[in-house]
This record gives C-alpha cells, structure tokens and sequence, in this order.
C-alpha cells in the first residue's frame, strides 16, 4: 500500500494537463519561434507569405486536436481570465476591482487595432491624392460584394449568414487580426467555431492570393497601353527591404528594448487611447448596437494622431507605432491558434471552401475589370490591381511581395506602392470594420 493510500488520499490523474490562460501566453512564445524557424528552412512555406505563428499555431492545434481525439479530456485549454492588473487597460472601470472572465490575449488584441488607428494620419493619406481615395472606394466597394456575395452563398448551401460575412469581408479584407477582434461577436450572434472559421478563411487567403495576384498582374502587364521600360532595381519602400534575419519574435522585441524612451512614449498615449476607447465602446454597446470592442480605442487613438499632425508636433514615429503593432500582432495569432478549436470545422468546412473559392474568382475579375481600367489602364494600375488582390484576400504582406516583384522586372511603381499601402495597412481597415459592424447587427 503506498503512502498516499494509507493516509486515505488519492494520487493525481498523471495523464491530465491544464494549460491556464498565463501557461498559454508563455506557450506562445516558442510556438512562434517555431514557425519562424519552419517559414525559413521550407522553401514554399516562405514563399506563401503565411506568418509564423500561424504556421506554428496551426502544428500545435492540430497536435491538440489528435490528442483530444486520442485520449479526451487529457490536455484541457482554458483562456479565459479575470486579472484586473492583466485587463485593467481595456476595462471600462477605474478600479482594480475583479472584473468578468474574458479571453487572456484581449489586451493584445486591442492594442493591435489601436495601433492601425494611431498610424491613420490623413497627412500621409493625402499624399496619395484623388488616386488614393479612388482606390479605397475601390476596395471598400468590394469588401461590401465580398459581404453580399457571402451570404447570399451560404444562404444558397442551407447555412448561417454570419458564415458567408465570417469566410469573405472579414477574414479575407480584414485578414487574421480582424479575424481574431470579430470572432467572440460572431460567435455569441450563433456562429459556432467563429474563431477557427476565421482563422482558415484567412490562411487560405493569404495562400490564395499569393498564387493569383502574380499571374493576375503579368496578364495585365501585357495589356498595358503606357508601359515604362526599366531596368534599375525598385525601392520605393523600406517594406520587405530587410533581409530575414532583421526579422523575428525575438528580434522585434529587442528593437523595441533598444529605443525605449520612444516605444514608452508611444505606449504612453496608446494606454491612454485604450482606456478611453473601452468607456466609448461600452458606451456604443449600450445603445444596442454591436460593436467590437477595439473600435472604441482604435477611433481614439484616430483622432488623437490626427490632433497630434495638426498641431504641428513631430514625436509619433509611425515605424515606432507599426513595431509594437507587429510584436502584438505575433503574440495575439499564436494564442488564438494554440486555442483553436479545430474540431468545430467538421460541419462548415465544405461550405466555407465554396464560399472561398468564389471570392478569388471574383477578386480576380473585379481587379482586371474594375481596378485596372479606372486607375489608369498603365503599369501602375496593373501594379495596384495585383495589390488589390493581395490584401483582398489576406494581407498587406501579400500585396507588397507581389508588388516587388514586378518592381524588380519591370521597374519602379512608387505612386502604387504609396496607395497600396496606405488603403492596405491601415485605411480599408477603418471602412470594413465599420461594415462588418453593420453586416453584424443585420444578421444576429
């Protein structure tokens, strides 16, 4: 008889393991370092542009899932917490008194889209002229088709609505984070596995745009009436100049470490933007509109960069604001994808890839027919089409690879790489949230 039994105790089940919310934001951290270390030795993993925490997460999620098939109940995942100091940023609340549970990377989360609001100077956006505000009616005007089209698909197969909005405007214009801030409304208007939805609509458009944005444009190129021959190499942009090894988790948040009177300004005021856009949010909310709850900051921290440029004062540092937005960012997508919940795809997997497969056709159409003619017919708009397809389908990412690209073989296109990425990087984000807002309250 072992001791244990003798005192008249039990022993711990050995075969069962508790990741608590903490355990999961530690955990991210090498699952991300992972999928770096999977994007640069496997050559089409680098290629696909997919970031990597989501190449490591998705591994990880997968490992859980079989696990859980394998013997249940024997990893349990919980990501929800109550800790005031953890969630005090975000709160609506003053105190530090324990507020409800709520998902562990929601800081992250918001401080992400606060970012994107912080770097929505409308001095840098009228730089682009009429042509900038042309090519985000553009793209605005196709996150609503992507949203129409959606739905009326997955009305068409017997499905949610809140499937068709999920599978096109959000994870395909708005990509993982917009992903990830619109998966617990989703998911509580009655869309189940919101999150996992989301995040494989996304990757299969980052996938997706990758491989028909190239070919897209080289068509194009072809038909072009005011080509400019060039052959000196492009850069227009310090965007994707920096060779692989400038990049990383780990290398990111010592960037940061280094100029750290700066960062800590600019956290300073996005503390700030995150407080008082979790009262604005709150107070939206109870007027009956659904609102996700980083709007309220991300608008704050909007007026407040646009208050900062018209007052003539120069310390926010856009590429300062875009580093914590990166770290963030990497940090958030590794949590969510850890947490997946891969089994709740079983039933719309199907229709999910049907209304996937009809996005890319109609993004391919709408970026030869539509972008190429009105932006100008030229190599510029046959560069700004394949952006268009880039980020329509996933990322900015996307679209400045494919842009390079034919930078480097026909030459330079730097009025499209201004516009492309200003709409891409953070203006298509303010439009097409607030669409999916009203798509959302249409559909609950």
């Amino acid at each position: 008889m072992s001791a244990l039994a003798f005192l008249g105790l039990q022993p711990p089940a050995p075969s069962f393991i508790a990741i608590g919310p903490f355990t999961l934001l530690g955990l991210a951290i090498p699952v991300i370092l992972l999928g770096e270390q999977l994007s640069k030795r496997v050559g089409w993993l680098a290629r696909s542009n997919i970031p990597a925490p989501i190449i490591g997460g998705l591994l990880v999620a997968l490992l859980l899932l079989v696990l859980g098939e394998a013997r249940p109940g024997w990893i349990t995942l919980n990501g929800s917490t109550a800790n005031p100091y953890w969630l005090w940023p975000v709160l609506p609340q003053w105190d530090f008194s324990l507020p409800n549970s709520t998902d562990v990377e929601r800081p992250l989360l918001i401080l992400f889209f606060t970012c994107i609001g912080l770097n929505a100077s409308w001095a840098v956006a009228r730089r682009g002229g009429l042509p900038l505000l042309v090519y985000l009616g553009l793209a605005t005007g196709f996150a609503v088709i992507q949203s129409v089209t959606g739905v009326l698909t997955a009305l068409a197969l017997g499905e949610n609505p809140l499937l068709g909005i999920m599978s096109s405007s959000v994870s395909l214009m708005g990509g993982f984070g917009t992903s990830a801030g619109f998966a617990p409304e989703f998911q509580k208007a009655g869309l189940e596995g919101a999150a996992a939805i989301g995040i494989a609509a996304a990757a299969f458009g980052v996938i997706a745009g990758g491989l028909v944005a190239g070919p897209i444009a080289g068509r194009l190129m072809a038909k072009k009436v005011h080509a400019v021959e060039q052959t000196r190499p492009l850069r227009p942009t310090s965007i994707g100049d920096e060779s692989d090894d400038a990049h990383g988790f780990l290398v990111e948040a010592i960037q940061l470490l280094r100029q750290g009177g700066s960062v800590l300004l600019h956290l300073a005021l996005l503390l700030i933007c995150l407080k008082l856009g979790a009262f604005l949010s709150i107070a939206i909310q109870k007027a009956g509109i659904t609102f996700p709850v980083y709007m309220g900051s991300m608008l704050v921290a909007a007026v407040a960069r646009n208050v900062h440029d018209a007052s003539g004062a120069r310390w926010l540092v856009s590429e300062r604001t875009d580093a914590i937005a990166s770290f963030s960012l990497t940090w958030l997508l590794a949590v969510v994808m850890i947490d997946l919940q891969l089994s709740q795809l079983a039933h719309s997997a199907l229709p999910m890839l049907a209304i996937l497969a009809l996005q890319v056709l109609l993004i391919a159409a709408f970026a030869t027919w539509v972008v190429f003619p009105i932006m100008g017919r030229d190599y510029e708009a046959a560069t700004m089409s394949a952006g268009m397809i880039g980020f329509g389908l996933g990322a900015t990412s996307n679209a400045v690879a494919t842009m390079r690209v034919l930078a480097r073989r026909f030459g330079p296109a730097p009025r499209a790489f201004l516009i492309v990425t200003v709409v891409g990087a953070f203006l298509i984000d303010f439009t097409n949230a607030l669409l999916i807002t009203t798509s959302l309250n249409l559909f609950r």
